[in-house]
């Protein structure tokens, strides 16, 4: 059964675990809402068609429904649209349709009324109101069926208002009553109801003239316009003014309604208007009776459940109650602090338990309970009051999961970069009226984020300016555990400084628990499961403990989720690594070079190993930045020589010339094989990046010690940059000289790819020095070789060239189908300068064919490209771009092509 909500009374959404579900094609939203208003039922195609189109069906209409379906069923999972004879049926969880819901607590609501209890009547049709967020079916009233709908739950909505302005008035709201019940009725002249109760609520205020005079008029309203008398109804209340009848008195029990104490929020709530309406959604859900907020220390939780229990007197009948337990540390203390909230004494001869079980039993309450992770063994306890009470809701406040039945976890996450900058503003100001500190300011939004959006600590830190500006802020938050202290003296003292909000967090740990986050603080960023795991040598079980206690995020990343520690409890979790971290780190970084080593770089798995290196980027620096901070050359070498063809790929070439040249200025004492290795990677950086004097200087360097010692890898790869060189230089010959030899070692070796490789380079000389016939067989055999064996790289390249081939020799349709096809070869594995080259070649084709618009906007995204990777222009033709811009500039005139340049 799907989990997904849906609802309809607006525009139509569509949810799965708090994701959007984007349905976007207009017949298809058509079809879900068909379907959904007759959920759990049979609907035959004939019907279906007639809804989509009425009367005017294309003859294709079966099978475009069938593609609909199947469109749906993709995106929604196949469990919601089910395959019965003749047609479909939208199967969906109860409640999970918003106008069912409504509808339901609609009845409910109403019969509460009759029954006689006002107060739950008012918070049910409170709850029933707020479900919409617009005209029902808006986005799909178009067609006839919805439009009837629609009519049917706007007159329903109408209906439950009345009904809720009627129970609020018994319950003597009659101020508020008058206010909405008069501009209801401006709205809706004829709804008696309305004007009733409008008459009820002035002879309520002491208005009893004005109350007959609204009778008087709507008599002469209806006679005009209808042509009918009053009803009934309006005629009793007309008659109940004049009598002055107690009836028209409320008569509700003061008790009945007595408000409990909440504490009063003192800061404004910023930032977090959407994890609020969706913890109101999610709280006044029926199937919902325990809710857990759970966050790290400092993010909020307590602030956001403050904002819901405001709220939340609406909603619930019997109001809300608060229980602060962060001063307690005895589990059994919890069940006294909520009797206390609730304002229930012990009763003799019965437990506390059971005299609050029979006194929450028929009320309906929210109760909030505020800090409760140091007491999470009387969770048990707080769960067997729920299952006593069948219209009590929990929401709890919490570093951890409670792990209870029932439970739902509600994230607390940091906030996001703008509302933390404004959370820093408001809050200096708030100290400071003059302060001139800005949400703009670079410094500001780099603190909120070097704070990880946590709020306690942005409010520390705000807290600073008073004597520190926000650029001398940021130079010391190095030191941020002893700088953010001094928080407001009436908040928990674990609340006045970061270090002790931390402190209190580990205090709640096991030793292993404690020792496993200290090991974790040597990752900078995020981390897979299987490498926190090597690394630290800890256990899954740990692990889950310190996400279910926010010491840890969990972070989706497809099938491979991830982990992170804020940097804030990095600090101090690097403290508590002590003496050990070097030999932590010594771990990490060979965790590290060996991830690196082992990556094939090569081949149809080149993308996805390209993506692993990416995703590992920080976690690769901080091993790169420990082997040299360390002097420790050889393992610094390995990791430069294993990386620089990703470093060249994904276009982080000075990155990879920055490392490459800082281990080979360190390699005093290694191997004489490995320095040769990463002289050859760094040769290939250098060339490009344009710098070919360099090239040159190390790829000769690795070549002087490659032949002495016979390794004809290496040899055979100096060979082949120091042709691409020559190629760049325009000496032809030398160029052939060194690719032939590199050529003949690669043959030599067994290196089919290597011979390859030299086999597309001497096609590029060879088309450079003006002899196409040999160059374009070279491309071709080249292109099936890599095709057959699914290299995007090697093919990619092959595209490239033979598309430069085909655009020069005037085969301009041909050379834009290679061009493309090499884009989409390079995007795949993120090639991004080569990606700049095809865009540079389809620029050229679309500019031969009178798109000059078109080709400037091309030329302006691989200009972007290039200037990103730092590439130089010796790497692909460098007059091509050149060519077209000048032809393109002067067909669009500077303006124009500037825009479309700019891709404005």
């Amino acid at each position: 059964m799907s989990s997904t909500v849906f609802r309809v009374l607006g525009p139509l959404e569509a949810e799965r675990d708090g994701a959007t579900i984007t349905i976007g094609a207009p017949k298809e939203r058509v079809l879900l809402v068909y379907l959904l208003l007759n959920a759990d039922a049979a609907v035959g195609v004939d019907r279906i068609i007639d809804a989509l189109w009425s009367n005017d069906p294309p003859s294709s209409a079966p099978k475009l429904v069938q593609l609909y379906v199947s469109n749906l069923r993709r995106k929604l999972g196949r469990a919601v649209i089910e395959t019965v004879p003749s047609g479909y049926r939208a199967r969906i969880v109860p409640g999970s349709l918003d106008s069912a819901r409504f509808e339901q607590l609609f009845r409910d609501g109403r019969a509460a009324r009759a029954s006689g209890n006002a107060r739950l009547a008012a918070a049910t049709l409170t709850r029933a109101l707020a479900l919409w967020r617009g005209p029902a079916l808006v986005d799909v009233s178009h067609a006839d069926f919805a439009a009837t709908e629609a009519g049917r739950l706007g007159d329903l909505r109408l209906d439950c208002t009345e009904e809720r302005l009627a129970a609020r008035l018994a319950l003597g709201e009659h101020e508020d009553v008058l206010a909405e019940s008069a501009k209801l009725s401006a709205e809706h002249p004829h709804r008696e109801r309305l004007r009733g109760i409008s008459m009820v609520a002035l002879y309520r205020v002491g208005r009893q003239v004005e109350a007959l005079e609204v009778f008087r008029k709507t008599r002469e309203d209806l006679l005009d316009e209808l042509g009918l008398e009053p009803g009934d109804d309006l005629r009793a209340v007309e008659l109940a003014i004049l009598r002055h009848d107690p009836a028209l008195v409320p008569t509700v029990s003061p008790s009945e309604g007595a408000a409990f104490d909440l504490p009063a929020a003192l800061t404004s709530l910023i930032g977090r208007e959407r994890e609020l309406r969706e913890l109101r959604e999610l709280v006044l859900r029926a199937d919902v009776r325990l809710v857990t907020l759970v966050g790290a220390g400092g993010s909020g939780k307590t602030r956001l459940a403050l904002a819901l229990a405001a709220e939340g007197r609406r909603f619930f009948a019997n109001g809300v109650a608060f229980a602060d337990l962060s001063a307690m540390r005895e589990p059994s203390l919890v069940l006294p602090a909520i009797a206390q909230a609730v304002r229930v004494g012990e009763q003799p001869g019965e437990s506390l338990a059971e005299t609050l079980a029979q006194w929450t039993k028929g009320r309906e309450l929210l109760l909030v309970v505020d800090n409760f992770e140091q007491l999470t063994e009387a969770g048990p306890e707080v769960l067997r009051l729920i299952e006593a009470s069948p219209l009590l809701t929990v929401v709890v406040t919490s570093r951890r999961v409670l792990h209870l039945s029932g439970e739902h976890v509600f994230p607390v996450e940091p906030l996001a970069e703008s509302a933390a900058a404004s959370l820093f503003v408001a809050r200096a100001r708030a100290l400071d009226p003059k302060s001139p500190v800005s949400a703009d300011d670079p410094d500001v939004r780099e603190i909120c984020r070097r704070l990880d959006g946590l709020p306690l600590a942005i409010e520390l830190a705000a807290a600073r300016t008073r004597t520190l500006t926000p650029g001398q802020l940021h130079d010391r938050l190095g030191e941020r555990l002893t700088l953010l202290a001094g928080g407001p003296h009436d908040l928990p003292a674990r609340q006045q400084t970061l270090r002790d909000t931390l402190e209190w967090s580990a205090a709640l740990m096991s030793p292993t628990e404690r020792a496993l986050l200290a090991r974790l603080s040597v990752f900078p960023g995020d981390v897979s499961l299987e490498a926190a795991l090597a690394v630290t040598g800890g256990d899954v079980e740990a692990l889950a403990a310190l996400v279910d206690g926010s010491m840890l995020r969990r972070e989706s990343a497809g099938d491979r989720p991830r982990l992170r520690m804020f940097e804030t409890v990095r600090e101090y979790a690097l403290e508590l690594l002590g003496p050990d971290r070097a030999q932590v780190e010594d771990a990490h970084a060979i965790y590290f070079l060996e991830l690196a080593e082992g990556a094939d770089l090569r081949g149809s798995e080149q993308g996805q190993w390209l993506n692993v290196l990416d995703e590992e980027r920080v976690n690769l620096q901080a091993a790169l930045d420990h082997a040299h901070s360390t002097d420790d050359a050889e393992l610094e070498l390995r990791l430069v020589v294993a990386l620089w063809r990703f470093w060249w790929l994904r276009g982080h070439l000075a990155e990879g010339r920055f490392r490459i040249e800082a281990a080979i200025a360190q390699a005093d004492e290694v191997e004489p094989r490995l320095l040769a290795d990463a002289r050859r990677g760094g040769a290939g950086i250098a060339w490009s990046q344009g710098d070919l004097a360099r090239a040159s200087e190390l790829a000769s360097l690795g070549l002087e010690v490659a032949d002495a010692s016979g390794d004809g890898d290496i040899s055979l790869a100096c060979h082949t940059v120091l042709g691409l060189i020559a190629k760049s230089e325009g000496d032809h010959a030398r160029a052939r000289s060194h690719l032939e030899l590199s050529s003949a070692m690669a043959r030599a070796l067994g290196r089919e790819g290597d011979e390859l490789v030299a086999k597309m380079n001497l096609g590029a000389v060879a088309f450079d020095a003006g002899e196409p016939e040999v160059a374009v067989p070279l491309w071709i055999d080249v292109l099936e070789y890599h095709r057959a064996r699914g290299d995007a790289e090697g093919e990619g390249i092959a595209l490239l060239n033979l598309g430069l081939a085909s655009y020069r020799l005037g085969g301009t349709d041909e050379a834009r189908e290679r061009f493309a096809r090499a884009e989409t070869l390079f995007e795949a594995i993120g090639f991004r300068e080569h990606v700049a080259h095809a865009l540079q070649g389809i620029a050229a084709t679309e500019a031969a064919n009178g798109r000059y618009r078109e080709a400037a906007r091309l030329l302006g995204r691989a200009a972007a490209l290039l200037e990103e990777t730092g590439s130089g222009t010796s790497t692909f033709d460098p007059s091509l771009a050149l060519e077209v811009e000048a032809v393109v500039r002067e067909q669009l005139g500077e303006r124009e092509f500037a825009s479309a340049f700019s891709g404005t």
